[in-house]
């Protein structure tokens, strides 16, 4: 399938649009939320409460969230999934409006908003096997990644922009209007995001119950699960320790930090591209080696300072990230069956990135006991760790995309 055929079809070109829309808002909200925060309380420890409140709901909500979106109309959970987000994003600049202490509303809506994001997710990526059919999936997942990785060239930049002009604030309320977007575009759609229900509605844990039993039964699943979980975990704190190292430790200006973090969705367009065409692959191979490769850039990074060399390695890094991200996913989409999409999906989720609050705790407290470059360092020796020990998983080094050829419902 060609990126072109995909945007023949104009339920996809509204699904897309809208969320690429929304992911610039994301992406601006991004590289803002740390540097609102460092600014509040010029804390480390304080990006990381953040950061676990942020994810503390894929851990908590993820499994309920994936029976959900299971049971429940796709298209209208993803609708007031976004319309709730935006109202509570919004909370934030208002409060500088009304005299709120921003902190503690931002520290009130952290949780909730991330809560919606949980729902929204289950929802959308249940939705995409129907959206382009599954034969088609490695290469849609390819193209849709693409385009969003346009949002993290054009975001961090836009962000580190508004942020020295109108302060981090205000950069915020972008977000907030990106989801009303979002849900504008997704009202619009026509095409059912679900199959009809063959079996009677049980009760909530024993369908959970189906979807987590599915995922331990597979050994591919459960492998490549378990080896972005602990990923996941370990990088956790790594895009706040590059804001804190450059802002704190080297008094780098925001738009210079936002160039750099912008050099990671340029790398995420191309690997995003290539991935798309060789996720049928050797998929466990690319996942366990894009990691590997991935660790080094980032130990490498702790080692420069001209910021075009900074942004150079963040290119390779994000192209590395996809390279490893989209066999996985497509992995997961062709494997499960339709009806068992969310609740697989969310239980995935609920690991991969439930687990971040640990990571994202603990380098908090790295970041202030011993700074920003040891924080790098490590995550990177770990990470390089993590790709020696799983390749000695069969199960996930022989895995490949298994051939299904079901169409997109017309």
């Amino acid at each position: 399938m060609s990126s072109a055929s995909l945007w023949r079809e104009r339920d996809v070109r509204l699904v897309i649009g809208g969320q690429a829309v929304s992911a610039v808002g994301d992406a601006v909200s991004f590289t803002a939320f740390p540097l609102l925060v460092l600014a509040l309380t010029g804390s480390g420890a304080a990006m990381g409460i953040v950061g676990v409140l942020g994810t503390l709901p894929d851990l908590l909500l993820g499994l309920p969230a994936g029976a959900y979106a299971d049971r429940w109309d796709r298209r209208r959970t993803i609708i007031l999934a976004d319309l709730g987000r935006a109202l509570l994003t919004g909370l934030i600049p208002l409060s500088a409006l009304l005299g709120w202490d921003t902190m503690t509303v931002l520290l009130l809506v952290t949780f909730p908003i991330n809560a919606l994001r949980v729902l929204f997710l289950s929802a959308w990526t249940a939705s995409i096997p129907m959206l382009v059919g599954t034969d088609r999936i490695a290469r849609a997942q390819g193209v849709i990644e693409a385009i969003f990785s346009l949002s993290f060239i054009i975001g961090p930049v836009l962000a580190g922009l508004l942020v020295a002009t109108i302060g981090p604030i205000a950069t915020i309320g972008v977000d907030a209007l990106s989801f009303v977007v979002s849900a504008i575009a997704m009202s619009l759609v026509r095409r059912r995001l679900q199959r009809e229900r063959t079996t009677e509605q049980r009760h909530l844990v024993r369908e959970i119950g189906e979807g987590v039993g599915y995922l331990v039964r597979q050994p591919v699943l459960r492998m490549a699960v378990l080896f972005f979980s602990i990923v996941t975990v370990i990088t956790a704190p790594l895009v706040p320790a590059i804001i804190f190292l450059l802002d704190k430790e080297r008094g780098a200006d925001p738009s210079t930090t936002g160039l750099i973090l912008s050099g990671w969705g340029l790398g995420w367009l191309f690997g995003a591209l290539v991935a798309g065409r060789v996720a049928n692959g050797p998929a466990g191979l690319l996942m366990l080696g894009s990691n590997a490769l991935s660790a080094l850039v980032v130990i490498a990074f702790v080692t420069v300072r001209e910021p075009l060399a900074m942004v150079g390695l963040s290119v390779v890094a994000g192209a590395l990230g996809a390279l490893g991200l989209i066999p996985y996913v497509t992995l997961r989409a062709t494997i499960t069956p339709n009806e068992l999409l969310g609740r697989v999906g969310s239980t995935a989720r609920m690991l991969t990135l439930g687990l971040q609050p640990v990571g994202l705790f603990l380098g908090g407290l790295a970041l202030d006991a011993f700074g920003g470059e040891p924080t790098i360092l490590a995550v990177g020796l770990l990470g390089a760790g993590v790709s020696g020990i799983f390749i000695w998983s069969r199960a996930l080094r022989t895995a490949r995309i298994p051939a299904r050829t079901e169409p997109a419902p017309g």
